[in-house]
C-alpha cells in the first residue's frame, strides 16, 4: 500500500513536471522565435532588415487586424498566414509591436473599420449547396503616436513582408525622403507616363518636379535627382546646375533613351541632349545605338488583308528580357529579370581613365548585339546569327568615386539677360565627395504601358539605393520568381520532348524485360 502510494506521488509529480517545463517552453517561445525555411529566397522567413526595423522601435506600434471569421477559401489560408507574420514581427519587437484581431461585423466596429478606410468586401461562398454572396472584411490599420497607415484589402500573399516593413518603417520614421524629376525637356511625366511609378514611390517617398530654367541649382532637400527619358537637348546652365548638384554630393538616376521611335509608324530618329560631354566627364557613356537580342518579349502586330485586320504575335528583339545581372550589387541581387524596350547599350571604358569605378548592373544575353543609325525596327524584319554576334552587352550599370567637374578648365556658362541666371556664381567646386550614380540606357521600360512587377522592383531598387534607403531592397526583391526558361536550339527542344514521350514507356518496358529474364533465369536453376 506504501509503496503504490510512492508511486502514485512519484507519477503525479512527474506529470506536473512535464507540464512545468512545457508551460516554460512556451512562455521562452513568446520572445524567441525561429524557423526553418528552406525556400528560394527565404520567402518564408522574416529577413534580417524586417527584425531590425521592429527591434528599433522607440514606441509601440499597434496593429489592428480587421478581417471577418469563417472566411471562404482562400481567405482563410491568407488570413492565418497573414496573423503568423505579424505574430513572427511581433516575437522580435520586445513588446513594442502589439496585434489585435477584430470582427467588425461580429464585433459590431463596422463604424470603426469603415472610419479606418477599411471597406467591406463581397466575396462568394458555398454554403448549404448555395452560392451566396458574403460581406467581408481584409483590412489592416498600423497606428504609431499620431500616425495611421492602412492597407484596406489585403488578398494578395505576393510581398506581404516587404508591405509590412515598409510601412512600419514609414509611420515609426521622423521624416520622409525627396525625390526629384527633372523636368522641361518632354521628360516622362509622373502623372500622366508614369502613375504606376508614382503610386509606389507615393509610400515612402515625396516626389517634387525639378525645372532648372526656373531655378539656379537644385534644392538641398533632395535626397537624389532622376532625369527619364527627355526628348529635348539640355542648355548649359541646366548642365552646369546638374553638375554643380553632382559635386556637392548630390546622387543622380539616369534614364536615357537616345532614340524617338514611332514604332507604328516605322520611324525610329536619334536624339540629340546634348549630354554627352557632360555624363563623359562622370565615367558614363550611352552608345547611339540599339540593342537586339534573342532572348526578347512577343508584340502583336496587327496586320490588314483586304478587308480583314488580323492580329500576329511575333518576337521582337527590340524588346530585351535581361536575365544577366551582376549578383554581388544589391541593386539586381534578388532579380530574375527586366523587360527593356529600345534600350541602348553602355560603353565601360571612360570610367577608368578619370579614376572612377564603373560597375555593370545588367547585360543582354550572349545571343545579342546591337544596330545603327539609321535604323530598321520593321517586327518582320529577318535576323541572322551575325546580329547576335556580340555577347553580352552592358544595359545598365553604376559609376562610383570622386567626380570632378565638366567646368573646372572650361569655366562657367554665359547667361543671357533674361534669364533667370543673371547672377553667376563665381566660384565653381571641382571635385565631389564620394559619389555614386546610375545610368541606364533605356526610359521606355518604365513607362505604364511597358511597367512589369520587375521593371518596378528594379527601379525602385535604384532609388533606394540613390538615396541611401537600402534596407528595404533585400525585402522587395525576395519575392519576385518570373523564371523565364533558357533559350536552347530547335536539336535539343525534339530530344527533350521525345524523351519525354517515349522515355517512361522505355523505362517500364526495359524494367519488364528485365524482369522477365531474372524471373527465367531462376527457372532454369530451380530444374
Amino acid at each position: 500500500m506504501k509503496r503504490r502510494f510512492k508511486y502514485g506521488l512519484s507519477s503525479t509529480a512527474l506529470i506536473f513536471l512535464v507540464l512545468a517545463v512545457l508551460l516554460l517552453i512556451n512562455l521562452i517561445s513568446v520572445n524567441l522565435f525561429s524557423r526553418l525555411d528552406l525556400s528560394g529566397g527565404r520567402v518564408f522567413s522574416l529577413s534580417k532588415t524586417s527584425k531590425d526595423i521592429v527591434r528599433n522601435l522607440d514606441d509601440k506600434v499597434i496593429v489592428k487586424m480587421y478581417f471577418s471569421e469563417d472566411l471562404p477559401q482562400p481567405y482563410n489560408t491568407n488570413f492565418r498566414y497573414i496573423k503568423d507574420k505579424l505574430e513572427e514581427y511581433k516575437a522580435y519587437a520586445k513588446g513594442n509591436l502589439k496585434l489585435e484581431l477584430i470582427d467588425p461585423i461580429k464585433e459590431n466596429k463596422e463604424l470603426e473599420a469603415q472610419g479606418y478606410g477599411i471597406p467591406p468586401m463581397q466575396v462568394n461562398v458555398m454554403e448549404q449547396d448555395k452560392l451566396e454572396i458574403k460581406k467581408v472584411y481584409m483590412g489592416l490599420v498600423f497606428l504609431y503616436e499620431n500616425k495611421k497607415a492602412v492597407l484596406p484589402v489585403v488578398q494578395s500573399l505576393s510581398g506581404l513582408e516587404y508591405e509590412f516593413s515598409r510601412t512600419i518603417k514609414k509611420i515609426s520614421s521622423s521624416s520622409t525622403p525627396v525625390i526629384g524629376f527633372l523636368t522641361g525637356h518632354d521628360e516622362a511625366a509622373l502623372e500622366k507616363d508614369l502613375t504606376y511609378l508614382n503610386s509606389a514611390l507615393s509610400k515612402e517617398y515625396t516626389t517634387r518636379g525639378i525645372n532648372l530654367l526656373d531655378r539656379q541649382s537644385v534644392p538641398a532637400d533632395i535626397s537624389c535627382l532622376l532625369i527619364v527619358g527627355p526628348k529635348k537637348p539640355f542648355s548649359e546652365l541646366e548642365k552646369y546646375a546638374l553638375d554643380q548638384y553632382v559635386m556637392k554630393g548630390g546622387k543622380l538616376g539616369i534614364f536615357l533613351d537616345k532614340t524617338d521611335i514611332d514604332l507604328e509608324a516605322g520611324k525610329a530618329d536619334r536624339l540629340d541632349l546634348n549630354l554627352d560631354d557632360l555624363l563623359e566627364s562622370y565615367g558614363i557613356k550611352v552608345n547611339d545605338d540599339l540593342v537586339v537580342d534573342m532572348q526578347c518579349s512577343r508584340i502583336t502586330i496587327r496586320q490588314q488583308s483586304g478587308h480583314m485586320t488580323y492580329s500576329n504575335i511575333v518576337n521582337y528583339p527590340f524588346f530585351p528580357v535581361a536575365t544577366a545581372f551582376n549578383r554581388e550589387n544589391l541593386i539586381v541581387k534578388g532579380l530574375e529579370n527586366v523587360d527593356f524596350s529600345f534600350v541602348s547599350s553602355l560603353d565601360s571604358n571612360y570610367a577608368a581613365k578619370r579614376n572612377l569605378l564603373f560597375i555593370p548592373l545588367v547585360m543582354s544575353s550572349a545571343n545579342s548585339g546591337s544596330q545603327i543609325y539609321p535604323y530598321n525596327i520593321n517586327p518582320f524584319r529577318k535576323f541572322d546569327k551575325a546580329d547576335f554576334s556580340k555577347g553580352n552587352l552592358i544595359l545598365g550599370a553604376v559609376v562610383q568615386g570622386r567626380f570632378k567637374s565638366h567646368y573646372k578648365d572650361i569655366g562657367i556658362p554665359q547667361a543671357g539677360e533674361d534669364s533667370v541666371w543673371s547672377e553667376i556664381p563665381e566660384s565653381t567646386l571641382t571635385q565631389s565627395p564620394e559619389n555614386r550614380l546610375v545610368v541606364i540606357g533605356d526610359a521606355d521600360f518604365l513607362k505604364d504601358r511597358s511597367l512589369s512587377k520587375s521593371n518596378l522592383v528594379f527601379f525602385m531598387n535604384i532609388v533606394d539605393w540613390l538615396s541611401q534607403d537600402e534596407n528595404l531592397i533585400d525585402i522587395r526583391s525576395k519575392e519576385v520568381t518570373t523564371r523565364p526558361l533558357k533559350e536552347i536550339s530547335e536539336g535539343k527542344k525534339k530530344l527533350i520532348k521525345y524523351a519525354n514521350i517515349l522515355g517512361l514507356p522505355a523505362v517500364v518496358v526495359l524494367f519488364g524485360f528485365l524482369r522477365w529474364r531474372i524471373r527465367k533465369q531462376g527457372k532454369i536453376k530451380q530444374l
